[in-house]
């Protein structure tokens, strides 16, 4: 994954996957209802608790009410799982973008 050492539940990957697709970082917010929003159906139920517990992990801070943001290893680590995400789906998009 990346030089950081964590144990991630797969609804913790998710979370943390769209964060990074969406580029929020330290001083980029999101709403909770967003995330819920652009997540699939059945993510929805445990997200208040999967996002304390990406809190507590230190990956994800509050930022305001229902806000949040990413720290500084919670931003490498979507941003890697983002990319991961996107070379699994799109496969042949590095040939397209090295021409």
């Amino acid at each position: 994954m990346s030089d950081i050492d964590v144990d991630l539940t797969d609804d913790e990957i998710k979370i943390l996957e769209l964060l990074g697709r969406l580029h929020v970082s330290q001083h980029k917010n999101i709403n909770e209802a967003t995330i819920q929003k652009k997540l699939p159906q059945q993510y929805h139920k445990n997200l208040a608790k999967t996002i304390k517990s990406l809190i507590s992990k230190g990956l994800v801070r509050r930022y305001r009410i229902e806000n949040y943001s990413l720290n500084g290893d919670g931003k490498k680590i979507a941003e890697d799982l983002a990319k991961k995400m996107r070379d699994k789906l799109y496969p042949g998009l590095n040939i397209l973008l090295k021409m």
